[in-house]
């Protein structure tokens, strides 16, 4: 199955949305890593949009290809796009992150108040997962051919920036 849903503005970066924080338990106080103010209110507004877009008959068993759109306000590393996004991704659907397999298709920037991130997500049953690594080495003979990536526009038909949240088809 594949679905997708657009989260829009432009995402915190994950070099902006964790710092150090000081916390204090019984044994004293230490430091860990804590998402800033905006990157809780980015999460907490991605997740809904996510928990909306999601089909309700979706049951994933495997992997995720999450493939990703970014049209940004300004540039920053992808890495930094996609922690943020998969982690909220994860809380929105309960599936693990450690099946994700992301694709950033296109990134541009420039885009001010229309910045946006588009994403779908789809079911992707690898005839390999699951099995140790010495039994997933695949021969030339047994290579599938390439295939063409699914684009947002290929989601219930819609062109990419008409994908919202309220697509659940």
């Amino acid at each position: 199955m594949k679905w997708g849903f657009t989260l829009p503005g432009q995402p915190p970066s994950w070099n902006t949305a964790y710092r150090i924080i000081t916390m204090h338990g019984r044994r004293g106080g230490y430091q860990a890593l804590g998402k800033t103010p905006d990157a809780k209110r980015y999460q907490i507004g991605a997740a809904n949009i996510i928990r909306s877009a999601k089909p309700s008959r979706w049951k994933p068993i495997g992997q995720l290809r999450i493939h990703y759109w970014l049209y940004l306000a300004r540039d920053m590393d992808c890495d930094n796009v996609l922690k943020l996004i998969n982690d909220v991704i994860q809380t929105a659907t309960g599936v693990d992150d450690k099946w994700f397999l992301p694709t950033v298709e296109e990134k541009t920037t420039g885009w001010g108040k229309k910045a946006r991130v588009e994403v779908v997500i789809e079911d992707h049953e690898s005839p390999y997962a699951g099995r140790p690594a010495s039994s997933t080495t695949p021969t030339p003979s047994s290579s599938s051919s390439a295939v063409s990536p699914p684009t947002p526009s290929s989601v219930s038909g819609l062109p990419r920036s008409e994908i919202q949240a309220s697509s659940n088809r």
